[in-house]
């Protein structure tokens, strides 16, 4: 996967040093259009920069660029730098990435007064083909430039996409009721639509101040889906064959035998 470069702009840092009030965490998954708030909001000046800090290879440079060799060492350095001066230091984490930081628990220490802005897709479907197409191309995000290389249509890989997704977006909401952080949720559609609503109900819930003529009315990065999105879901949705295979697993599963404790 190459690099998105612009992350690593002294560009994006702000002139001052402010200490860390309050943490926007956008809880993701893959294909959710975290990248795209991250950006509405990064225009407000009020929510630092809210990039994927911890995917392993962005980490990683990050590690090589700033001569830090821990994940709470880049933390503290990237705070100091990418804090607006309301105090808000922003970040996305998947919630594949919880693993980096070693658990839930332990990313709520090094994330000061976190909020979690829990972003979803209404179409998992859709979500899965998207996920797919980019770990063909190796295009995660409109500014990684040309695909690698011209994707193929396979039914198990995005078959694959849907359960990570589902089972990652449950994972989500348990784990945010269960610890009782503080989150709402946001839909990628409504971010879309509705972009500088999206922004003020963000601010509405962190109890924050926003100017209004620096909230961006539409998202400021580039649309990557196209017609081949909606001809591989269309296929794939007529080559299931109906089965629910997900519950036929579960027969066997934790989660079935819990479910039998329940009802």
């Amino acid at each position: 996967m190459e690099l998105y470069q612009d992350q690593f702009s002294s560009e994006h840092d702000f002139p001052h040093q402010t200490e860390t009030q309050k943490t926007l965490v956008i809880a993701s998954t893959v294909r959710s259009g975290s990248h795209m708030l991250g950006h509405v909001l990064h225009e407000t000046g009020a929510f630092g920069f809210p990039l994927e800090y911890v995917n392993r290879k962005n980490l990683d440079e990050w590690k090589l660029r700033l001569n830090r060799k821990t994940l709470p060492e880049v933390l503290d350095e990237l705070r100091a730098r990418r804090t607006s001066p309301n105090g808000v230091f922003g970040i996305k984490v998947h919630y594949s990435h919880i693993e980096e930081f070693g658990g839930f628990k332990a990313m709520c220490k090094l994330l000061p007064n976190p909020h979690f802005v829990l972003l979803t897709r209404e179409d998992v479907m859709a979500q899965a083909v998207s996920l797919a197409v980019a770990r063909q191309t190796g295009s995660w995000i409109s500014q990684q430039g040309k695909p690698a290389a011209d994707p193929e249509y396979n039914f198990e890989d995005i078959e694959a996409g849907l359960r990570r997704v589902s089972l990652e977006n449950a994972s989500w909401r348990y784990t945010l009721a269960a610890t009782g952080s503080k989150y709402m949720e946001l839909n990628f559609a409504d971010v879309k639509t509705n972009t500088a609503n999206s922004v003020l109900r963000i601010a509405d819930f962190m109890d924050l101040a926003v100017e209004s003529h620096r909230i961006p009315p539409t998202p400021v990065t580039k649309k990557q889906s196209n017609i081949l999105n909606k001809q591989w879901q269309v296929r794939f949705q007529q080559e299931f064959n109906g089965d629910d295979e997900l519950l036929r697993f579960n027969r066997e599963s934790f989660w079935h035998k819990l479910s039998k404790k329940l009802s």
